[in-house]
C-alpha cells in the first residue's frame, strides 16, 4: 500500500498533526495528515485530495521530505512525506479526533503511529540542531 503524508508548516514554524480516533489501526495515536493513494492518482494528487477531504484545506505540495516503510499487522506500507503549505482554508478535524499545531521540538513528546516515527525523529533532530546554532 502507498500512502502520501504532508509535513504542513505554518508561518510560526509549527507543524500540523492529527490524532486518529478510537478503534482501528493506530487508534488514538498522532500522525501527519494524508492517506492512501487511489488508483490513477499521483502521490501529490493523493495528498491534495486527502487534505481537502480530511481537513477542509487546499495545500501546495512542495518538495519530497522523506520516505518510510513499515509493516503493520494488515500489511506493509510505504509512506512518502512531502513538505506542504496551506494555500486556502482553516484546518478542521473532519475525520480525526483532534488536530493541532506543534513546534518540531515537541513532536517527540507525543505518541505517533509507527510509520510516522522515523520522520518525527528526523524533524526533532533538525530542530535540536537549529537550537545549537
Amino acid at each position: 500500500m502507498e500512502v502520501s503524508a504532508a509535513i504542513i508548516t505554518n508561518d510560526n514554524g509549527e507543524l500540523l498533526i492529527c490524532r486518529r480516533g478510537p478503534g482501528g489501526n493506530c487508534a488514538c495515536l498522532w500522525e501527519f495528515p494524508g492517506g492512501k493513494r487511489e488508483s490513477g492518482e499521483s502521490l501529490r494528487q493523493c495528498l491534495v485530495r486527502e487534505c481537502l477531504e480530511e481537513l477542509s484545506v487546499d495545500i501546495a505540495v512542495l518538495e519530497l521530505f522523506e520516505e518510510t516503510f513499515h509493516s503493520y499487522p494488515g500489511g506493509s506500507i510505504k509512506i512518502t512525506f512531502f513538505n506542504a503549505r496551506i494555500i486556502s482554508g482553516q484546518p478542521q478535524a473532519l475525520v480525526h479526533s483532534e488536530i493541532k499545531w506543534v513546534r518540531p521540538d515537541a513532536l517527540s513528546n507525543l505518541d505517533f503511529c509507527p510509520g510516522d516515527q522515523p520522520v518525527v525523529a528526523l524533524l526533532a533532530a533538525k530542530a535540536a540542531a537549529r537550537k545549537r546554532i
